[in-house]
């Protein structure tokens, strides 16, 4: 799809650093901060904006004592083009566009294997 410049100036704008990330329980019965997104990278595809993101866990929430977890998921506009929303499925990326975003991720200090 075809975006303004503008639009994707704001679609490449969106960002959840420093925003908390919660789990829903699957009952039904609230939900728990796991953390904070720490850092993003992301590639553009098209209209979608693929990213991973950095998350620091709260205190005692990690199941293994890792002090990072790491979630991929994108931004788009909805079909009228006005509005950005998270992407609720999971990212679609080749090879190519995945390695870009993992390099992205190392070149900023990241961890990673």
């Amino acid at each position: 799809m075809k975006m303004t410049r503008q639009q994707q100036q704001r679609l490449m704008a969106q960002s959840r650093v420093g925003q908390q990330v919660r789990f829903r329980d699957k009952r039904g019965s609230g939900s728990t901060v796991m953390g904070v997104v720490e850092d993003e990278v992301y590639v553009m595809v098209g209209d979608y904006k693929h990213m991973l993101q950095r998350i620091q866990f709260n205190p005692d929430v990690s199941w293994d004592g890792s002090r990072f977890a790491y979630r991929t998921g994108y931004y788009t506009y909805d079909a009228s083009m006005r509005r950005i929303v998270w992407g609720q499925y999971t990212p679609f990326l080749t090879e190519k566009e995945y390695r870009s975003l993992l390099r992205k991720a190392r070149k900023k200090g990241w961890q990673l294997l």
